[in-house]
């Protein structure tokens, strides 16, 4: 990119604004920004907590129609999890008996 020999920024004229900061009460301020900021705090807090009861709620919808529709899926969850649990066990088994870090 080539830049002419001869170009000049415009020149601004920027006024210069006298600001009387004596009139500002700081720690008026800073206490009214402490307590909008614990309000906001407390709002995101409540809103959180009735986002996850809503959840749980929710959960338990759920759970209470799949029970309804189909009354052995409880019996058959605790099945897929104790299959689950043996796979792993024998995973770890597997992988603790290859450690090159188990004590002999």
């Amino acid at each position: 990119m080539n830049i002419p020999s001869d170009f000049r920024l415009p020149a601004w004229k920027v006024p210069v604004i006298e600001v009387d900061l004596s009139e500002i009460d700081v720690p008026q301020i800073a206490e009214k920004v402490t307590e909008y900021g614990k309000e906001a705090l407390y709002v995101t807090v409540g809103t959180g907590v009735l986002a996850f009861q809503q959840l749980q709620v929710r959960r338990r919808e759920a759970m209470t129609t799949l029970q309804t529709e189909n009354p052995e899926l409880a019996t058959h969850i605790a099945e897929v999890a104790d299959h689950a649990k043996s796979i792993a066990t024998l995973l770890c088994n597997k992988l603790s008996e290859r450690s090159p870090l188990r004590n002999s």
